[in-house]
């Protein structure tokens, strides 16, 4: 008889150990290849990873050659830590031009590499101690709670609608004496979610009051990771953004939460920039460069490369671009709302914001569970060959097996396609 197999003590870290498989990264690859067995008819459509199929503008990789040919010295140099000194000033006036605020380029501004999950890292390197917890609404990106264990901090998941998102006593029911970031940002990725400046000043309420409290106790305060990496796909009115709320406390005054607030964002949704993988951080000058402190011994800077094509995107002319690749996504998502809306046993909130959608298949979970599906990914994968990602990622310690995002960023042929064989399958299902 075989001995059993035992696995030996290899020392990888509990917290690496702790974190689940990336529910996207490395799809494309396992989709081509299911792809390659099946006729062309049938092969997946993948609507599973986050991108838009809209080209990155011709003009960004231009300027790149141009720079490189002129200032081949400056490419292959080390680059400051916080960024080059134009970027600093494209970022510093891209932020006064889309929310009204105005940051020190030199001071409360730091370019990251690793895209906009750099600058989420080193905020946490720069503020989160073990055993702190971190406020995170769900369903919401699911890598948050998976990099909030990585710095030994514990995540506290909060599940919320995705018509009202966090709410104020919500909010006032998850804090604690071991709080140290409350997670926020612009149109929500799964839900689409977009905060009003009505619903972010309830919420800036409540994290004064905690703070207020316990600055005078000499004790940290509560700090507000503000997340918008999909600000460009805001459809309607944008709200005044969380750093540049002031709001009315209960001694009559009144407290700005621009102290206690990081904005995060990068060019990757807006401008088509996934792989340049630049992000940067707007917040106080003391936690950027606590932020440049850890950055300088995990990273050292940005990709020069990365660096330079950031800032030929964020100048003036560029702004109707990330318009456009907006509108465009926008109406394939409406396309493939379109299709589902016929369907009438599913539950569709159109989004807010952004171009996904978040689709509640429950009214088919009894139907799709007796053909051996558990989830309603594995009915669409198999059923209709459509690849999306099943809700439970995004929701943290609450099922949502049947809740599916759906990428309508692909081309509109695509989207069509996808929408027409999902509305197909559940037919079926039903007869």
């Amino acid at each position: 008889m075989a001995r059993p197999t035992v696995q030996k003590n290899r020392g990888i870290s509990d917290a690496v150990l702790n974190i689940p498989e990336s529910a996207t990264h490395g799809t494309a690859a396992k989709i081509a290849a299911l792809n390659t067995s099946l006729p062309e008819d049938e092969q997946i459509i993948d609507l599973s990873i986050g991108a838009l199929d809209t080209p990155t503008d011709p003009r960004i990789d231009r300027g790149v050659i141009e720079f490189v040919e002129k200032n081949s010295e400056t490419i292959h140099a080390f680059a400051p830590i916080k960024g080059f000194p134009f970027l600093l000033a494209s970022v510093a006036a891209r932020v006064a031009r889309l929310h009204n605020i105005a940051y020190d380029p030199d001071r409360e501004i730091m370019v990251t590499p690793g895209g906009v999950k750099g600058s989420i890292s080193v905020a946490f390197h720069a503020l989160l101690n073990p055993g702190d917890e971190v406020v995170i609404p769900v369903p919401n990106w699911p890598h948050y709670s998976d990099m909030v264990r990585l710095h030994e901090a514990v995540p506290k998941t909060v599940l919320v609608t995705a018509q009202d998102g966090l709410t104020a006593p919500a909010l006032e029911g998850a804090l604690s004496a071991r709080t140290k970031f409350v997670v926020l940002g612009d149109c929500i990725n799964p839900t689409g979610k977009v905060y009003s400046t009505e619903e972010l000043s309830a919420l800036a309420e409540v994290v004064a009051r905690h703070n207020v409290r316990r600055e005078s106790r000499g004790e940290s305060p509560v700090y507000v990771l503000f997340d918008t990496p999909y600000e460009a796909h805001i459809v309607g009115a944008r709200a005044t953004t969380f750093a540049a709320l002031d709001v009315p406390l209960p001694d009559g005054g009144r407290c700005s939460m621009r102290q206690w607030t990081l904005s995060v964002t990068g060019p990757g949704k807006t401008y088509g920039m996934h792989g340049d993988r630049i992000g940067y951080l707007c917040g106080p000058s003391d936690i950027v460069d606590a932020a440049a402190r850890a950055q300088v011994n995990i990273t050292s800077f940005a990709s020069t490369y990365g660096q330079v094509a950031t800032h030929l995107a964020l100048q003036p002319e560029m702004d109707e671009v990330a318009e456009a690749r907006a509108k465009a996504a926008r109406a394939h998502l409406q396309a493939m709302l379109h299709e589902l809306e016929a369907v009438p046993a599913l539950k569709i909130l159109p989004p807010q914001g952004g171009y996904f959608l978040f689709v509640d298949l429950s009214g088919y979970a009894d139907a799709y569970q007796k053909h051996g599906y558990g989830s309603a990914e594995q009915f669409l994968l198999e059923e209709a060959k459509v690849a999306t990602i099943c809700g439970s990622h995004f929701a943290e310690g609450h099922s949502q097996h049947h809740f599916v995002r759906i990428n309508c960023g692909r081309t509109a042929s695509v989207v069509s396609t996808a929408g027409i064989r999902i509305r197909r399958a559940l037919a079926r299902l039903e007869s």
